[in-house]
């Protein structure tokens, strides 16, 4: 329910935001236009806030055999499969100015906690032989700026154990067996050699994924890989503003280069990230892949947070915003926005639905293990007032981590249509291992109204009246880490409310 002076409120607030953003006036007035990009905008203090804010929000949505996190010491070499792996502006999502310093990419990010980044690789090469060049024939070549950048190019190609520098061009040979005299030429032997524990494909040329051409190189770089890294989902050219999508399922090929994938490598761990804003139907992946991890569009530091869930520095908590339906056919009829059964409509969202899901609104998994108990409510109450709960919250496994406590109601024989369940309150703890919580959370009245029957269909909520009841009646609560159809460690608890009555008796009582 809405009125006049809820819009007026709502629209002074807006526009006193917008002006004093400066977004009515010349560019040239704006002190924001002149902030500095690396001492204010990407600041030190900016870009941690950037990290958390992606590392809370990413979603663990399958960890078959607790595949995740991965062992850094233990990776030998890992495959990085997908075009939105090396593309750092994919993960900025839609309504983002380009940055003036690049993005770092998930392959780089992963590159890093793998302390294997090709940017920080300093190349060692024997003393340097002048006069001498050891390709006799043609070799390998590219073009190189010094002799230091000619020994780091040896040093990053697996097959180069010698190099000769010539004329600004580096030739990479496997011995020095072709040595001849040429005046000049300098060379010598790498020492070291990059530890090439991370490959990329890309599989699909972009997130569309129309074609196939890239499958070969993508299973031929698995090879031998101790993981597979799978990035999959969309990018701003398939949704955006004003270009919706037509269906949910992955595009193109996408599900297509998994099998390939799950196929070639049957015993091998594929996890798969996904990059996303709207909702995405993963058909087989959902029940195949070993690990999935959703990081949604994540952010100027997505790439660095991907890393720290993936290799255990940070737990995930972060819970699906959104119903995972199993396929478009799921969906609502288009226009259908009713929140509540009428005029034909079943109602919309996890509060009526009641199909099969691939994962449930609240729906989030962790690296450790949270018990619930001791859950305790007032015996019951009159309808306007309202109620506490609480519940000891704890952390019976081996991780510190955050859980994501959600409170649900439901009403056990009300006389109108009601939700299956309805969140209506939740919070977010950090608890160590080992360590408990008492939380108590207060249940207003107006998070458990229900709405009237009207000619057999739940009358819409009028935006001009307020049609809410409060109902006489048993409530259901529920507390847990996610909807207590799919999660089993929760809590129930009754409580009895004495009268029904209209909400709005309640605002004039309060």
């Amino acid at each position: 329910m809405t009125t006049e002076e809820a819009v007026t409120t709502a629209f002074k607030r807006l526009f006193r935001v917008r002006l004093q953003l400066g977004m009515h006036d010349p560019p040239t007035h704006v002190q924001y236009n002149y902030l500095q990009n690396t001492t204010v905008v990407r600041s030190p203090e900016h870009m941690a806030l950037a990290r958390a804010a992606a590392q809370k929000s990413i979603t663990l949505y399958r960890n078959e055999a607790d595949t995740l996190p991965l062992s850094a010491d233990d990776i030998k070499k890992i495959a990085i499969i997908g075009p939105s792996a090396v593309n750092g502006l994919v993960l900025l999502g839609n309504n983002m100015v380009t940055p003036d310093e690049p993005v770092p990419s998930i392959l780089d990010a992963v590159q890093d906690a793998l302390g294997v980044n090709p940017n920080n690789y300093t190349a060692r090469c024997s003393t340097v032989e002048e006069d001498v060049d050891y390709c006799s024939g043609p070799c390998p070549a590219v073009p190189s700026a010094s002799l230091e950048n000619c020994c780091w190019n040896c040093g990053m190609n697996p097959n180069c154990m010698h190099y000769t520098w010539l004329n600004y061009t580096c030739a990479l040979v496997s011995s020095d067996s072709g040595r001849h005299t040429v005046k000049g030429a300098k060379s010598a032997r790498c020492l070291d050699h990059y530890q090439h524990k991370v490959l990329w494909a890309g599989g699909c040329s972009d997130p569309a994924c129309s074609k196939t051409d890239g499958f070969a190189e993508a299973v031929t770089i698995a090879n031998a890989s101790d993981v597979i890294l799978l990035v999959l989902g969309l990018d701003q050219k398939l949704e955006s503003e004003g270009h919706d999508r037509e269906t949910i399922e992955l595009p193109g090929h996408q599900e297509d280069l998994f099998s390939t994938l799950r196929t070639a490598y049957p015993h091998t761990s594929i996890v798969v990230v996904l990059v996303h804003g709207g909702t995405l139907a993963l058909g087989k992946i959902a029940t195949e892949a070993d690990a999935i991890l959703d990081a949604w569009y994540p952010g100027l530091e997505g790439g660095g947070a991907v890393a720290d869930v993936l290799f255990g520095k940070y737990n995930p908590a972060g819970r699906a915003a959104v119903t995972s339906y199993l396929r478009t056919s799921d969906l609502p009829a288009m226009g259908d926005t009713n929140l509540y059964p009428n005029n034909g409509s079943k109602g919309i969202t996890y509060r009526y639905f009641t199909g099969d899901v691939q994962y449930p609104f609240g729906h989030g998994l962790s690296y450790t293990d949270f018990e619930y108990s001791e859950l305790t409510s007032q015996a019951g109450q009159q309808a306007c007032a309202g109620f506490n709960i609480s519940v000891k919250v704890a952390n019976v496994g081996g991780r510190n981590g955050d859980e994501v406590v959600q409170v649900y109601v439901k009403y056990k024989n009300a006389s109108s249509p009601v939700p299956n369940i309805r969140l209506v309150d939740f919070k977010r703890v950090f608890l160590a291992r080992g360590c408990a919580v008492n939380l108590s959370f207060n249940i207003s009245p107006r998070t458990y109204a229900t709405i009237p029957v009207s000619h057999g269909d739940a009358a819409e909520e009028d935006i001009y009246e307020d049609r809410r009841y409060i109902e006489k009646g048993l409530l259901g609560i529920f507390v847990g880490g996610g909807q207590p159809k799919f999660y089993d460690a929760g809590l129930w608890i009754g409580v009895e409310i004495f009268e029904t009555v209209k909400l709005t008796t309640c605002s004039q009582s309060n």
